[in-house]
């Protein structure tokens, strides 16, 4: 009987580890949810995180941004580009258990932009040296 419990909140908490939430409405207590921002068509930034479990969980975090940057494109025809993960604890704790967020940001490029990736990096560069002035 025990085992069977310890089953079905396993299956619990690793279905919660995705998040369909837009954090660019509000944040999300559980931590999870996703953040977009337009720099120009066809070219976005994504911030995509997992809700917090007791482990780290990027491929949930990359299917959060794969599935937000098949809604800004309107198709799954994209490219992602300097794509980097990162974990860290929703509620830093010494004892286990852990409360991990895994998380993956980097920018889309969609097919119907045209743009190629050496002027998306320009224009992704352009804005981080402006955004850093």
């Amino acid at each position: 009987m025990k085992i069977l419990k310890c089953v079905a909140l396993l299956l619990l908490l690793s279905g919660c580890t995705a998040s369909n939430h837009n954090l660019n409405m509000e944040p999300n207590a559980l931590g999870g949810g996703f953040a977009d921002h337009k720099i120009q068509a066809g070219l976005y930034s994504i911030l995509a995180k997992t809700n917090f479990a007791p482990w780290s969980d990027f491929k949930a975090a990359h299917k959060i941004f794969n599935r937000r940057a098949t809604e800004l494109c309107g198709s799954d025809s994209f490219a992602s580009i300097k794509l980097v993960e990162r974990e860290f604890e929703h509620i830093p704790r010494t004892l286990p258990p852990k409360y991990i967020i895994s998380q993956v940001n980097g920018y889309v490029i969609c097919e119907s932009s045209k743009l190629t990736i050496k002027e998306a990096e320009e224009l992704i560069q352009a804005g981080q040296i402006m955004a850093n002035s």
